[in-house]
């Protein structure tokens, strides 16, 4: 991982929240992650991107299960780990089955969060979570494509990634407590 990662993994922590309750973050290690990066001006993949953002919402979470998915899935061990260790432990996983990933792991967590650039070839990834469990997915790639419904009840899409964005997932969750902050 090159210089730019590694300095955008040191600054991102503080301004990611710390989620309560249980958290399924899963992080897109497919093939189209590897070939762009973020930005023109940028040295990170998106691969690299998604990694240092979803490991360190796991680490800030209360109780989270960190997810690699491509073709297949799997459990990321990330707790009392330095985020560049974990990060350089992620893979390379083939194609994208989000859908799978998902019913593999969901296991009545509060939340699913999905870092990813969208481009699922298989079945639609949110159908095996209950319809009143959030699950925000974070399009790397910005809107490009879509791999499921969002706008609206407990279905949130956002395109890009930055360390501010995930302050929306407290804000969208207080609206369901009636704790909107307006």
């Amino acid at each position: 991982m090159g210089t730019c990662a590694r300095t955008c993994a040191r600054g991102i922590t503080s301004a990611v929240p710390s989620l309560p309750g249980r958290t399924l973050v899963l992080v897109d290690r497919s093939g189209s992650m590897f070939y762009s990066r973020v930005s023109a001006r940028s040295e990170p993949t998106r691969a690299d991107a998604a990694a240092v953002f979803g490991t360190v919402l796991a680490a800030r979470a209360e109780r989270a299960n960190l997810v690699e998915f491509g073709t297949d899935s799997r459990y990321v061990p990330f707790k009392h780990q330095p985020v560049l260790r974990v990060v350089d432990s992620f893979g390379d996983l083939g194609g994208t089955d989000t859908a799978s990933a998902v019913r593999k792991h969901y296991r009545d967590h509060d939340r699913v969060v999905i870092v990813t650039d969208e481009q699922a070839a298989w079945g639609h990834p949110t159908r095996h979570v209950p319809a009143d469990v959030p699950v925000y997915t974070w399009n790397v790639a910005g809107y490009r494509h879509g791999h499921g419904p969002t706008g609206s009840a407990n279905r949130h899409t956002f395109g890009g990634l930055s360390d501010a964005g995930f302050s929306m997932i407290p804000l969208l969750e207080g609206t369901r407590n009636g704790d909107w902050p307006f």
